[in-house]
Protein backbone atom coordinates (compact mmCIF):
# COMPACT_ATOMS: atom_id res chain seq x y z
CA UNK A 1 0.00 0.00 0.00
CA UNK A 2 2.85 2.41 0.83
CA UNK A 3 4.14 2.34 -2.78
CA UNK A 4 0.70 3.19 -4.11
CA UNK A 5 0.38 6.18 -1.78
CA UNK A 6 3.82 7.48 -2.82
CA UNK A 7 3.14 6.87 -6.51
CA UNK A 8 -0.23 8.63 -6.33
CA UNK A 9 1.35 11.63 -4.59
CA UNK A 10 4.02 12.06 -7.27
CA UNK A 11 1.58 11.34 -10.10
CA UNK A 12 -0.54 14.27 -8.86
CA UNK A 13 2.55 16.45 -8.35
CA UNK A 14 3.95 15.88 -11.87
CA UNK A 15 2.40 18.97 -13.53
CA UNK A 16 3.69 21.26 -10.76
CA UNK A 17 7.00 19.70 -9.74
CA UNK A 18 9.06 22.28 -11.66
CA UNK A 19 7.57 24.98 -9.41
CA UNK A 20 9.81 23.73 -6.61
CA UNK A 21 12.58 25.59 -8.43
CA UNK A 22 12.76 29.34 -8.85
CA UNK A 23 14.00 28.73 -12.41
CA UNK A 24 13.72 25.08 -13.39
CA UNK A 25 15.57 25.48 -16.70
CA UNK A 26 18.52 27.12 -14.94
CA UNK A 27 18.48 24.31 -12.35
CA UNK A 28 18.52 21.68 -15.11
CA UNK A 29 21.61 23.32 -16.62
CA UNK A 30 23.32 23.88 -13.27
CA UNK A 31 22.72 20.37 -11.97
CA UNK A 32 23.74 18.83 -15.29
CA UNK A 33 27.02 20.78 -15.22
CA UNK A 34 27.73 19.87 -11.59
CA UNK A 35 26.96 16.20 -12.14
CA UNK A 36 29.07 16.21 -15.31
CA UNK A 37 32.03 17.55 -13.30
CA UNK A 38 31.65 14.75 -10.73
CA UNK A 39 31.13 12.05 -13.34
CA UNK A 40 34.13 13.14 -15.44
CA UNK A 41 36.34 13.26 -12.32
CA UNK A 42 35.39 9.76 -11.13
CA UNK A 43 34.36 7.90 -14.29
CA UNK A 44 35.93 9.79 -17.23
CA UNK A 45 34.79 7.27 -19.85
CA UNK A 46 31.15 7.20 -18.72
CA UNK A 47 28.60 7.47 -21.52
CA UNK A 48 25.45 5.74 -20.24
CA UNK A 49 23.63 7.13 -17.21
CA UNK A 50 20.72 5.56 -15.34
CA UNK A 51 18.80 8.21 -13.42
CA UNK A 52 17.10 5.74 -11.10
CA UNK A 53 14.78 8.24 -9.38
CA UNK A 54 14.38 10.68 -12.25
CA UNK A 55 11.14 12.40 -11.37
CA UNK A 56 10.32 14.92 -14.11
CA UNK A 57 13.91 14.76 -15.36
CA UNK A 58 15.85 17.60 -13.75
CA UNK A 59 19.15 15.69 -13.79
CA UNK A 60 18.32 13.53 -16.82
CA UNK A 61 17.62 16.53 -19.03
CA UNK A 62 20.80 18.32 -17.97
CA UNK A 63 22.97 15.27 -18.62
CA UNK A 64 21.28 14.41 -21.92
CA UNK A 65 21.92 17.99 -23.08
CA UNK A 66 25.62 17.36 -22.38
CA UNK A 67 25.64 14.30 -24.64
CA UNK A 68 25.16 11.43 -22.21
CA UNK A 69 22.86 8.54 -23.14
CA UNK A 70 20.32 8.72 -20.33
CA UNK A 71 17.75 6.23 -19.12
CA UNK A 72 15.26 7.74 -16.69
CA UNK A 73 13.48 5.53 -14.20
CA UNK A 74 10.94 6.30 -11.50
CA UNK A 75 8.12 4.67 -9.56
CA UNK A 76 5.62 7.21 -10.93
CA UNK A 77 4.50 6.84 -14.55
CA UNK A 78 3.18 10.41 -14.63
CA UNK A 79 6.48 12.03 -13.68
CA UNK A 80 8.23 9.90 -16.31
CA UNK A 81 5.68 10.99 -18.92
CA UNK A 82 6.48 14.59 -17.98
CA UNK A 83 10.24 13.87 -18.26
CA UNK A 84 9.73 12.35 -21.72
CA UNK A 85 7.62 15.33 -22.83
CA UNK A 86 10.22 17.78 -21.53
CA UNK A 87 12.97 15.88 -23.34
CA UNK A 88 11.01 15.93 -26.60
CA UNK A 89 10.33 19.66 -26.20
CA UNK A 90 14.09 20.22 -25.92
CA UNK A 91 15.03 17.84 -28.74
CA UNK A 92 16.72 15.40 -26.35
CA UNK A 93 16.61 11.61 -26.26
CA UNK A 94 15.85 10.02 -22.89
CA UNK A 95 14.64 6.48 -22.45
CA UNK A 96 12.07 6.03 -19.69
CA UNK A 97 10.91 3.00 -17.71
CA UNK A 98 8.79 2.66 -14.59
CA UNK A 99 10.82 0.89 -11.92
CA UNK A 100 11.07 0.67 -8.16
CA UNK A 101 14.55 1.41 -6.75
CA UNK A 102 14.40 -1.97 -5.05
CA UNK A 103 13.89 -3.78 -8.38
CA UNK A 104 15.97 -1.78 -10.89
CA UNK A 105 17.76 -4.81 -12.35
CA UNK A 106 14.41 -6.33 -13.38
CA UNK A 107 14.00 -3.42 -15.80
CA UNK A 108 17.47 -2.02 -16.56
CA UNK A 109 20.73 -3.32 -17.97
CA UNK A 110 23.97 -2.03 -16.43
CA UNK A 111 24.96 1.59 -17.04
CA UNK A 112 28.26 3.39 -16.47
CA UNK A 113 26.80 5.54 -13.70
CA UNK A 114 23.62 5.14 -11.68
CA UNK A 115 22.19 8.32 -10.12
CA UNK A 116 19.83 8.48 -7.16
CA UNK A 117 19.38 12.18 -6.48
CA UNK A 118 17.04 14.60 -4.75
CA UNK A 119 16.43 12.66 -1.57
CA UNK A 120 14.94 9.56 -3.16
CA UNK A 121 16.47 7.14 -0.64
CA UNK A 122 14.61 8.53 2.40
CA UNK A 123 11.36 7.49 0.69
CA UNK A 124 12.40 3.96 1.60
CA UNK A 125 11.36 3.47 5.19
CA UNK A 126 13.42 0.50 6.37
CA UNK A 127 17.12 -0.25 6.46
CA UNK A 128 16.43 -3.46 4.52
CA UNK A 129 14.73 -1.52 1.72
CA UNK A 130 17.62 0.95 1.57
CA UNK A 131 20.17 -1.89 1.44
CA UNK A 132 18.15 -3.60 -1.28
CA UNK A 133 17.95 -0.39 -3.34
CA UNK A 134 21.69 0.22 -3.03
CA UNK A 135 22.39 -3.40 -4.04
CA UNK A 136 20.15 -2.91 -7.07
CA UNK A 137 22.02 0.28 -8.00
CA UNK A 138 25.30 -1.62 -7.89
CA UNK A 139 23.80 -4.46 -9.93
CA UNK A 140 22.86 -1.88 -12.58
CA UNK A 141 26.40 -0.47 -12.71
CA UNK A 142 28.97 -1.65 -15.25
CA UNK A 143 32.37 -2.84 -13.99
CA UNK A 144 34.47 0.25 -13.32
CA UNK A 145 31.36 2.43 -13.16
CA UNK A 146 29.75 3.87 -10.08
CA UNK A 147 26.77 5.18 -8.21
CA UNK A 148 26.20 8.82 -7.40
CA UNK A 149 23.72 9.63 -4.62
CA UNK A 150 22.57 12.96 -3.25
CA UNK A 151 20.86 13.65 0.04
CA UNK A 152 19.53 16.93 1.36
CA UNK A 153 20.75 18.07 4.74
CA UNK A 154 17.65 19.60 6.27
CA UNK A 155 17.94 21.81 9.35
CA UNK A 156 18.21 19.93 12.62
CA UNK A 157 15.18 21.68 14.09
CA UNK A 158 11.80 20.27 13.09
CA UNK A 159 9.35 22.52 11.29
CA UNK A 160 5.89 23.29 12.53
CA UNK A 161 4.21 21.99 9.38
CA UNK A 162 2.63 25.38 8.74
CA UNK A 163 5.70 27.41 7.82
CA UNK A 164 5.70 29.76 4.84
CA UNK A 165 8.90 30.63 3.05
CA UNK A 166 8.73 33.37 0.40
CA UNK A 167 11.25 31.51 -1.77
CA UNK A 168 8.57 28.86 -2.29
CA UNK A 169 6.07 31.26 -3.86
CA UNK A 170 5.63 30.76 -7.63
CA UNK A 171 3.31 32.16 -10.26
CA UNK A 172 2.19 30.36 -13.44
CA UNK A 173 -0.51 31.51 -15.84
CA UNK A 174 -1.80 34.06 -13.33
CA UNK A 175 -2.13 31.49 -10.53
CA UNK A 176 -0.16 31.55 -7.30
CA UNK A 177 1.44 28.35 -5.99
CA UNK A 178 3.01 27.99 -2.55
Amino acid sequence: MRGLVTTDFYDRLAPYYDLLFENWDASIDRQGAQLNTLIRAEWPGAQRILDAAAGIGTQSLGLAALGYRVSASDLSPHVLARAAAEAAKRGLQIGTAVADLRRLSQVHQPHDVVLVCDNALPHLLTDDDIRLALRECLTCTTPGGGCLLSMRDYPDRPGTGSEFHPYGLRWRDGRRYV
